[in-house]
């Protein structure tokens, strides 16, 4: 099928593509920037004139001649915006602001009251706002300003609306909190599966830009991002990498799905309780109004036996879902982030053990690390920065 692009959506694709190069090139130079895009020289020139002008590009000096005139080198002027990225997941909600190349500039962590019933999602969007006026203050200036801001929320988010579904302790069903947000701010507000944002934290960080990575979110419930060749994969309906409702026990536990046997009914914190009660412990001390994983872990690194227990089982079956992810994927490498993420030195010796036994052939090489703590609020400025300033419809050679 041939595709009919007209002039000015043709000069927006020339125009991102080449940022995208001189983004991901420490240098760089017009002459190369034409050989690698197919572009002509004349128009390659043009853009980038007009990205120095708009002060995302610098020039920086001259290259080594290769028997012609030295080329003027190229350097992409990461502060010449900002974006804000918030990761929610209650009672926890982290912000940062990111230049355009994800590095950090500011960060809060906030710990949001424990409320239930409709007064919830009110609470939440006065916390978010709140939080975003902390971040517009702290922002240093740039040439462009802040650019919008990114909300990573776990469940389903619709991708034509930015609904949102399946949010837990929060009663409100398909919230638009992304039109109650933007009705609040002059900011543009962009929403994202928090796992979806933080696969491209994970990428951004990455030498190789076409790898292929899963990035499993563990905590309250379990979200995976896939990307497959440099490219984040959503599937028919923006639904894909829903990994925690994949079945690893056909008659086990109902889950908040309707399914049973869910892999999060096993491997997220909703486990721990269980397993500590297992394990013959007490889980009465803990505070519902406070992070579970922080009570958890403090209570292991004191040497309780039964939350040790507990965090090495919640590891074992991590590795379960692990493995058959792996398994059918078969990616670059594992990433692994969310609060559950914390207690690595419990359960990373777990979830290597599974993954020894049940993986196959060179699959048992792919390596599986930790996510910094605020991948996903980075990952969520990211998508700021791919949906206003680089574009997604950006061809990148």
């Amino acid at each position: 099928m041939k595709l009919n692009v007209d002039a000015p959506a043709m000069r927006r694709i020339n125009r991102a593509t080449v940022l995208h190069l001189i983004r991901n090139q420490r240098t760089t130079s017009r002459i190369d920037l034409a050989q690698i895009t197919g572009l002509n020289k004349a128009t390659v020139s043009y853009i980038v004139d007009e990205l120095i002008e708009e002060q995302w590009v610098q020039e920086i000096g001259y290259g080594s001649s290769t028997g012609g005139r030295k080329p003027i080198l190229l350097r992409f002027n990461a502060n010449a915006a900002h974006a804000i990225g918030m990761d929610l997941e209650l009672p926890i909600l982290k912000t940062v602001v990111c230049n355009t190349r994800g590095e950090v500039v500011y960060k809060q962590e906030r710990m949001l009251d424990a409320l239930t019933g409709d007064d919830t999602a009110v609470a939440v969007l006065e916390a978010i706002l709140d939080e975003v006026r902390a971040a517009q203050t702290a922002t240093p200036r740039s040439p462009h300003g802040l650019v919008g801001i990114g909300l990573a929320l776990p469940g389903l988010i619709n991708a034509k609306t930015g609904a949102s579904s399946h949010l837990r302790d929060i009663a409100k069903s398909d919230w638009d909190l992304r039109k109650e947000l933007a009705e609040r701010t002059t900011l543009s507000v962009f929403i994202e599966n928090n796992a979806n944002c933080g696969a491209w934290s994970e990428l951004l960080k990455s030498a190789a830009r076409k790898e292929n990575l899963v990035y499993i979110h563990a905590g309250s419930s379990i979200n995976t991002g896939i990307v497959i060749h440099g490219e984040l994969y959503k599937g028919h309906s923006g639904a894909a990498g829903e990994f925690g409702h994949m079945t690893i026990s056909p008659m086990g536990q109902r889950c908040v799905c309707g399914n049973y046997g869910c892999w999060e009914q096993y491997a997220s914190e909703r486990s721990l309780l269980q397993y500590i009660h297992e394990a013959g412990g007490s889980s009465t001390a803990i505070d519902p109004r406070k992070g579970l994983m922080e009570q958890i872990l403090d209570g292991a690194y004191a040497d309780n036996r039964a939350y040790i227990r507990a965090l090495n089982t919640l590891g074992q079956h991590l590795g379960i879902g692990i493995a058959n992810i792996v398994n059918a994927l078969s990616p670059d490498r594992i990433s692994l982030g969310g609060t559950i993420s914390q207690a690595s030195t419990f359960i990373l010796p777990e979830i290597e053990r599974v993954l020894q036994y049940r993986l196959i052939g060179a699959n048992k090489n792919i390596p599986i690390s930790i996510a910094p703590v605020h991948a996903i609020a980075v990952g969520a400025a990211t998508h700021v920065m791919n949906q206003t300033i680089f574009l997604d419809e950006a061809v990148t050679p």
